[in-house]
């Protein structure tokens, strides 16, 4: 787990134990509280789920591009091996003529 994620994830439970400490010291009733509770938990699970989603996406496209990269640079190889085995028998060609 990287750095980035460390702090993600302590922001995000600082932020909920907040939200709880909030609600638990407010001056409303317990279902008005346990109301809002249910509310704020929901909202945060539908962006925590739309972030997730975005990362998906994200690094779907990455991974496209990554193999694109890397089919280009496997067809290049190719290209200058052939080149080079081109080059490698019209030498040896040219060897085996001139001592025929």
């Amino acid at each position: 787990m990287n750095k980035n994620q460390k702090f993600l994830i302590g922001s995000i439970g600082a932020l909920l134990t907040g939200i709880a400490i909030g609600l638990l010291v407010a001056p409303k009733d317990g279902k008005d509280t346990r109301k809002l509770i249910k509310s704020k938990a929901n909202d945060l699970g539908g962006n925590a789920k739309d972030k997730y989603e975005k990362s998906l996406e994200e690094l779907s496209v990455l991974a496209d591009k990554l193999k694109d990269g890397f089919l280009k640079n496997v067809s290049s190889a190719k290209d200058k091996a052939g080149s080079v085995a081109d080059n490698v028998n019209e030498r040896v060609r040219g060897v085996v003529n001139n001592n025929g």
